[in-house]
């Protein structure tokens, strides 16, 4: 069965990323279940994916506008540290929750901190990243 608009489809993959170093795998655990269409994956998975079978490997690099996006500066702001309540770990790399003006969760990475900032950055990890994979279809239904 092809992969279409609405199908159930399980693959596995390794993400790479620029440099050559393994990000991410299923290969050995757990393959991803998605449902066609839904955008409940990266753009140029779904669209690479279109029409393709159980049993299909290939290589593909995507480039950022077709997986995380690209680096907004809009998404990079600061915040006192009096802003964050004490049971949240104000350190680099800790990702704290907020809620943007229509009440839905925002999650920002903590990366600079300095006596009166801490600078908090609302893009993807993998945001303005080509991203390499390894995909194969396991199952479509």
């Amino acid at each position: 069965m092809k992969i279409q608009k609405g199908s159930e489809v399980t693959f596995h993959y390794e993400l790479r990323d620029e440099t050559g170093k393994v990000i991410d795998s299923t290969f050995g655990g757990d393959p991803v279940h998605y449902i066609h269409g839904k955008a409940e994956i990266i753009l140029g998975l779904e669209n690479f994916f279109e029409n393709e079978e159980p049993g299909f490997t290939a290589k593909l690099t995507i480039d950022p506008e077709n997986a995380y996006g690209v680096k907004r500066e809009d998404l990079i702001v600061f915040a006192g540290p009096e802003n964050f309540e004490d049971n949240v770990e104000v350190e680099i790399g800790s990702i704290v929750e907020t809620e943007d003006p229509d009440g839905n969760i925002v999650e920002f990475r903590i990366t600079k901190i300095e006596e009166d900032k801490v600078y908090l950055d609302g893009n993807h990890p993998l945001a303005d990243k080509t991203l390499d994979y390894k995909i194969e279809i396991i199952e479509v239904a």
